[in-house]
Order: C-alpha cells, then structure tokens, then sequence
C-alpha cells in the first residue's frame, strides 16, 4: 500500500506523468492491487476476516470491504459524527466488490450481510403474526372488537428490516419510512440497481445522489398517490461488478456528476479461481460475527415525539481533529491541486468525506469489540480511519483506467490518426496527453492489442491495421 510523504509530489488518481521514455516498460505504469489494511479493525473483527481466508479460501479485501459496509448499516442512524458546527454525518457507504466472473465477489458478500438477513427473517415472522392478527381485526365488527376487548382503531402493521433486495426506489423509499435506523440496499450484481435508473423517469440516480448525503428528502408514489417526506434518511449500497462493466457503469457523464466517487470500489489482483478447503471453519467464527452486529443492532434507537431519528453524536478531539485537519493540508489539497481533472478533484470531496465517516464507524468498532469509548472520536480511530482512505484512494488509481476504457473506445482513432502507419510507445503516449487520455488507459489498450486496431511490431513499436481489406 502506497504511504503518503508530503515531501514528494503527490501521485495524480490519473493523468500523466513525465518519465524518461527510454527507461519505461509497458507493464510498469498498471497499478498494482494495494493490499487491505486490516489494522484499521478490532483484532476481533480482523481474526473473523483471516478466518474466512484461511478456511474458505476468501479474499481478504473482498470480506474486509464487505464487513465495514455491512457493519456501517448496522449502525445506521443510531450514531452521528460532528466534524464542524455545519458537518454533521452518518455512516453511509456506498460499496462495489469488482472481480472477474468466479474470482469469489460473492461468498464474503453473502457472509458478511448473513446476520443482518437472518435478523431480517426474525422480524419477518413478527410482521406475518401481525398482519395476521390485524386482518382477524379488520374483519370484525364494532361489536365483536368490544366483545373480544379489542381496540376500536389499529395501526397497520409496519414491516422491519435491515436489508432491501428490490430494486426499485418505491420500495427503498418504502422500507426508509418504515425503518427510521436505515437500511442496506443489498445487490449480488449492482448492475440489477444500476439499470433501473431513470428506467421509468429521469430522477431515480438523482435520489441515490442524495441519499449518499443524508440529506432530508420528499418522495411522492404514485402507485398510491402518498408523499413521503424522510427527514434523516439512512441508505447504503453494496453489490458486485465485473472489471469490463465498470466504464458503462461508472464512466461517462457518471464520472463528471460525482456518482461515481460516491462508490468505493475494491479490486483486487486475482488470476485463479479460489481453490477449495479440506478443513472445516469453525463454527464459532459465523457465530462471532453474528454476535458482534447483533450487538449493533441492539442499541437504542433514540427518537423525538414525531418519531424523528435522535442521533447519538460523537465530537471529535481535539487530538484526532488536528490530525485530520493536517491530512487535509497535506494529502488532500495536494492531490487536488495536483490536478486538473473533475473526476479526480471529484473523488478527493468524497474521501474526506469517507475519512470522517470512517473515522466514526471505526471508533464504534472499537467500542462495540474493545471497550473503548463511543462519546468521542480519538485520535487512534483518525489514525486507522486515514490509513482506510488512503487504501481506496489507492484502489481509486487501480480502477481508473478501466472507467477510461469506454472513453478509449470512441477516441482511440483521434491519438491514431496523427500517427504514422509503423510508431513508437512515446509517441501515441504524446498523442493521448494532448487528449487528456491517461497513460495507464493508453498501455492497457496498447496490452490489449489495440482492439483489433493495431499490432505489434517489436518491444515498443506498433504498427496500424488496415482495415479496409
């Protein structure tokens, strides 16, 4: 994993670097996978994640990733962290595990989110005993409920969950009315949410832009002409992609509105389908991480007379606020100047906004396994919350030319066409510069063999197909 010295220039997420263009190999400028800092978790939490590689072959980045998005929903709108007088934020992540078809995405998502669901089925069964119970009330008289001492008006049972697998924002706008603590939308393939968008109007990824926010929203359903107005609404995003779907996914015009920042994204380096274990896990691992969100789950969710969210709002110390602040100066301001791209400047917003909530739902970790303090966020909880932010924006620079690729596509003809029939690597890497494509994009199409456009000649020169025979 890439560490930070501010005495160096910082690295750009994209864009081009001057080297020496005798001196580099194609294969150099790819970036290398970083390796998930398990430290930032409780040794309770890390020994599950282990556990799970060790007996099930699971990547770690896949789990660890899946473990903090599942634990944040946990907590939903039961803590808060105040930054500055204005800053007040909730642990909302929005979270993509991008591998290969059967590099193993799935089973560390299924474990992960398993307790929640299985919550989910308890209250299931209270919702049907109700439902059941509200209908043998619907049905009866005036009478028979005073004969059966029933009461003369009945709520219509509400049904409680911590996870939504529908993908239609009526219904995750229904489930966030009804569950005040948040919820987690829950996708094996993010695609499935993804291309719903705008499917039936032009405001579904607008709503996912502001729910990534916190901020207070009104939502009209026209299946039943309600207006639901969700003064705190808690919403976050897990799911799955493949490397090849990230450009149509991620890229474009999603690039530019700041949606694709909002996502984390985890993609690590895997060439081989995970192998299969002889030796059985130990069945108190599952139950572990079981008992640790149930825990989560079981603190009070505190509300006023309306029946809106109260918060438990943790401050920072002054400790942990300087060091935050000084990461600010020198990491983030320096990669945003640094750089003249939107996308990159985009995606430094949303890592201090990340840091901050990380450094919430770390301090909670911590309290939930260790026993520290949940009233203050420390200085050890900014410290793992940074070295979290950094990993992602080091994820970030993995995944960027793979959300350049579609871009690549319908420009490669312009750094072409200025080109001899027979040039050299520097040359279509000067061409690309002028056409603000980044380098690493330009090797992995060049690595590709050049979609079909050019081939190779020798190490480091090329030459153009014609394919008008």
């Amino acid at each position: 994993m890439r560490t930070y010295n501010p005495k160096r220039p910082p690295i750009p997420a994209c864009g081009l670097i001057e080297d020496d263009p005798e001196e580099f190999e194609e294969e150099d400028i790819l970036s290398d996978s970083p390796t998930f800092p398990l430290e930032v978790f409780p040794e309770a939490i890390s020994n599950i994640v282990e556990a799970f590689e060790e007996y099930e072959n699971f990547n770690v980045a896949f789990t660890a990733a899946s473990f903090l998005t599942v634990f944040a929903a946990a907590m939903g709108n039961t803590w808060s962290v105040r930054f500055m007088t204005g800053w007040i934020d909730r642990p909302i992540i929005y979270m993509v595990l991008v591998g290969s078809p059967s590099c193993g995405k799935t089973p560390p998502l299924q474990q992960a989110v398993a307790p929640l669901l299985k919550i989910d089925s308890e209250y299931d069964r209270i919702y049907c005993k109700e439902m059941e119970a509200y209908r043998k009330w619907e049905r009866m008289s005036a009478k028979q409920r005073e004969k059966n001492s029933l009461p003369e008006e009945m709520a219509v049972p509400v049904r409680k969950c911590h996870v939504v697998v529908d993908s239609t924002v009526e219904a995750l706008i229904g489930a966030l009315r009804d569950n005040p603590r948040g919820v987690l939308t829950y996708k094996d393939e993010i695609d499935s949410l993804l291309s719903n968008f705008n499917r039936y109007n032009g405001s579904d990824e607008g709503y996912f832009l502001s729910l990534f926010s916190g901020t207070p929203f009104k939502y009209s359903r026209k299946s039943n002409n309600e207006h639901i107005f969700l003064s705190k609404p808690y919403c976050s995003i897990i799911g799955t992609t493949q490397p090849g779907r990230l450009s149509e996914q991620f890229g474009g015009k999603r690039t530019l509105n700041g949606f694709s920042s909002r996502f984390l994204k985890v993609y690590p380096e895997i060439n081989e389908m995970p192998a299969w274990n002889d030796t059985d896990m130990p069945d108190n691992v599952l139950a572990q991480w079981e008992t640790i969100i149930r825990k989560v789950v079981g603190s009070t969710l505190t509300t006023d007379q309306e029946g809106n969210v109260i918060s438990h709002e943790l401050p920072f110390s002054s400790e942990a606020k300087l060091r935050v602040n000084r990461w600010k100066i020198e990491v983030s301001n320096a990669e945003y100047s640094a750089t003249d791209s939107d996308a990159v400047r985009a995606l430094c917003g949303k890592l201090e906004t990340y840091l901050i909530r990380f450094c919430l739902v770390i301090q909670i970790m911590r309290g939930i396994c260790d026993g520290v303090s949940m009233e203050i966020i420390d200085i050890e909880s900014a410290e793992r919350a940074i070295l979290l932010t950094e990993y992602f924006r080091t994820m970030e620079e993995r995944i960027s030319p793979e959300l350049e690729t579609g871009m690549l596509d319908s420009r490669y003809t312009e750094p072409l066409g200025n080109l001899g029939d027979s040039f050299a690597t520097r040359e279509i890497l000067r061409e690309a510069q002028k056409l603000g494509i980044s380098r690493a994009s330009i090797f992995r199409f060049l690595k590709e063999g050049g979609r079909g456009f050019i081939t190779k000649d020798a190490h480091g020169r090329y030459c153009k197909i014609d394919i008008s025979k």
